[in-house]
């Protein structure tokens, strides 16, 4: 996706999520990709701190709803690790994702030091 692109959607998520349009939950509204399946594109919502969002296209109803496995965090790390940055997760049979965010693991990203300070500016 091109730039412009991606800078029009982190606008409009942000718009739903700080005013009165509707949750996060409902934004992602993509089809569950099947197990093995890899899935690419930015992540443009963060309904919990078990799942993200990534956008496989421009509207909702192409936002994946990725159930992160082995993953015990809160929202704002995953703000703080995620959020519009582009991931690439692998779905497994359970259909839960592990992710891979711009070239490193989620699960590696969330433990390093400058994450933990940035989590803190998401609450």
């Amino acid at each position: 996706m091109g730039q412009k692109l991606i800078i029009s959607l982190l606008t409009a998520t942000m718009a739903m999520a700080f005013g009165a349009g509707p949750c996060a939950a409902d934004i992602c509204r993509g089809q569950q990709p099947a197990s093995g399946v890899a899935v690419h594109g930015p992540v443009l919502a963060i309904p919990d701190g078990s799942s993200l969002c990534v956008a496989t296209g421009a509207s909702p109803s192409a936002w994946v709803r990725i159930p992160l496995s082995h993953l015990q965090t809160d929202r704002p790390a995953l703000m703080a690790a995620a959020f519009g940055k582009n991931a690439t997760c692998f779905v497994d049979a359970q259909g839960r994702g592990s992710c891979v965010i711009e070239g490193q693991s989620l699960a590696a990203t969330l433990h390093e030091p400058e994450m933990v300070d940035a989590a803190f500016g998401w609450r």
